[in-house]
């Protein structure tokens, strides 16, 4: 049968920053333990200093984001992946429970918030001749967990089901909501790291509704998941045992009361599986169209991890350890992670199928890493 959307010969494409948490570990001397529940987020406290002498969290936010501008990024993310309630809570501020907000509820409010004026400010700062834009960043609700779920999806019972879920996500995005001087700086929300299909489905509802009660149909989001598996099929399913067929019938499908998407994809998974993963992906979204539920290609969001020794992340000690070898080619050469991504980006392109292609790092991906990557993909595009 006939396509009933030609694929588009050469989809833009766009660099997302890397991995932040990691940046701040490893660039500016942050550490970030069972004690730092917020992970990255802990910078937006004005009181926090990393270390002795150092200057204040949303400084040292602020120098991490704007090197990932020099570094070439067209999206920053903002540092709230693990901002939430629970987190400022397990942190020693009293936010309150439920529609009883604490005494640091507002305060607690304004500085998440201030995620999105840091980034604001790395980009204006930056006075870069092309237009940045600035992402959302939301967690799943497994990354807020302690000891974190985002890659096991073990969550309590209080936050397994749909409506659950749909209703944690929304009372987070309503922070950033209630201020249209932040909401409005948001170009894209992006939920990361969703280990669940009914957490993906969760976060669909939530944008539904969010257009339904007030019109904000124009506001893009994505929704990338995490395939952690380190072996067999493993490898290629969520760790709710969703396989890709699954995965993208959640993400793009056709269902009352839940909205579609403007990109989908992974993130936070080893790199020498985004290839397969991409195709899988291309192959759920093409029976999607056949099939009249969707109209036309989402955007492709890819965003893996920068490990190149097979590290993997204990979500208990908070440390990288190291279990098996990288990707190599034929001949027993290790890729460079910047090469391994240039040469998935390059093939998606020339396939032709998505809307846009948006290509970044997760974890242990510094400005260093997307500083390379900027420029193999300037030299991709011409």
């Amino acid at each position: 049968m006939a396509h009933p959307n030609p694929p588009n010969p050469l989809p833009p494409i766009l660099v997302l920053d890397g991995g932040l948490g990691t940046t701040l570990e490893a660039n500016h001397s942050c550490h970030f333990t069972q004690e730092t529940p917020l992970w990255s987020a802990q910078l937006l406290i004005p009181s926090y200093h990393p270390h002795d002498g150092s200057p204040s969290g949303p400084d040292v936010l602020l120098s991490a984001q704007k090197s990932f501008v020099a570094a070439g990024a067209d999206i920053l993310l903002t540092a709230t992946y693990s901002a939430s309630f629970e987190g400022f809570g397990r942190s020693g501020f009293d936010v309150g429970t439920g529609e009883k907000a604490g005494k640091d509820r507002e305060v607690v409010e304004k500085w998440m918030r201030g995620a999105v004026d840091i980034a604001y400010e790395a980009i204006s700062s930056a006075g870069a001749s092309t237009k940045k834009q600035i992402a959302l960043s939301l967690g799943a609700y497994g990354a807020i967990m302690s000891p974190s779920q985002e890659y096991a999806g073990k969550y309590d019972t209080y936050h397994q089901g749909l409506e659950q879920l749909r209703d944690w996500h929304r009372e987070r995005i309503d922070v950033f909501r209630a201020e249209e001087s932040c909401w409005g700086k948001v170009d894209v929300l992006a939920f990361e790291t969703l280990p669940l299909a009914v957490e993906v489905r969760g976060v669909r509802r939530v944008m539904e509704d969010l257009s339904s009660s007030s019109g904000e149909s124009g506001k893009r989001f994505w929704i990338s998941c995490v395939f952690p598996g380190l072996e067999g099929d493993e490898r290629w399913r969520l760790s709710d045992g969703s396989t890709v067929p699954k995965v993208v019938d959640a993400m793009l499908g056709r269902r009352e009361g839940e909205a579609v998407p403007w990109g989908i994809g992974l993130n936070c998974t080893k790199v020498e599986k985004v290839e397969k993963l991409v195709l899988d992906f291309e192959k759920e979204v093409r029976k999607l169209l056949d099939r009249g539920e969707i109209a036309e290609w989402p955007a492709l969001v890819i965003y893996p991890d920068g490990t190149a020794r097979g590290e993997v992340y204990n979500t208990t000690t908070k440390v990288w350890e190291v279990r098996e070898r990288g990707d190599e080619k034929g001949d027993g050469e290790e890729r460079s992670w910047d090469e391994e991504m240039e040469g998935i980006v390059r093939r998606a392109r020339e396939r032709g199928f998505w809307r846009e292609i948006l290509v970044g790092g997760c974890c242990k991906t510094t400005p260093v890493e997307i500083g390379k990557l900027r420029g193999r993909i300037d030299g991709l595009v011409g």
